[in-house]
């Protein structure tokens, strides 16, 4: 039996204020989402049918949406990983808005615990890496969740594709 990491992706990436480009800048953001499906299609090439977005703001949810658009290119799952119930609750209505129609669009949504506790998204994060063999990750070298993820993706050795490096024309 295949191991079903073989065929798993996981995201991890900054949230808005932490993107190096200004997140109200349409060209700037369609440039990401550009380097998203086309990550995403080179990751179906490879054999990847499943991907793992933790549903934060920015990065998660733009991976997010990337996925619901290879729906339509490709048989693929995606699947949300929510640190705790209310981790919506202060996202700005837009963003709100575009958390709930991912969740409406996926194939599976996995809830670490009813309320928010100190450690919640390492938990997230650590699940996510642990059931994927493919990181695809936005990570320009700052300190945080997704510098934590990355470290722990390669202490696991799970392969990294770090998009930040492509990503100069943002």
């Amino acid at each position: 039996m295949q191991d079903p990491r073989s065929h798993t992706c996981c995201f991890s990436g900054y949230r808005p204020g932490k993107m190096p480009f200004n997140v109200y800048d349409p060209a700037a953001v369609r440039a990401l989402e550009i380097l998203l499906d086309r990550a995403i299609d080179r990751a179906v090439a490879e054999g990847y049918d499943s991907f793992w977005s933790g549903m934060a703001l920015g990065f998660d949810i733009w991976a997010a949406e990337a996925v619901i658009r290879a729906k339509k290119r490709h048989n693929v799952r995606l699947l949300c990983a929510i640190p705790h119930e209310h981790q919506s609750d202060r996202y700005p209505p837009d963003w709100k808005k575009r958390y709930n129609v991912c969740l409406v669009h996926s194939d599976g949504v996995h809830i670490f615990a009813p309320q928010y506790f100190t450690g919640c998204f390492a938990v997230r994060n650590r699940f996510m890496v642990d059931a994927s063999s493919l990181l695809l990750c936005y990570y320009d070298g700052r300190s945080g969740g997704t510098a934590q993820t990355v470290f722990y993706a390669e202490k696991q050795h799970v392969r990294t594709v770090n998009l930040a490096k492509s990503a100069f024309s943002l």
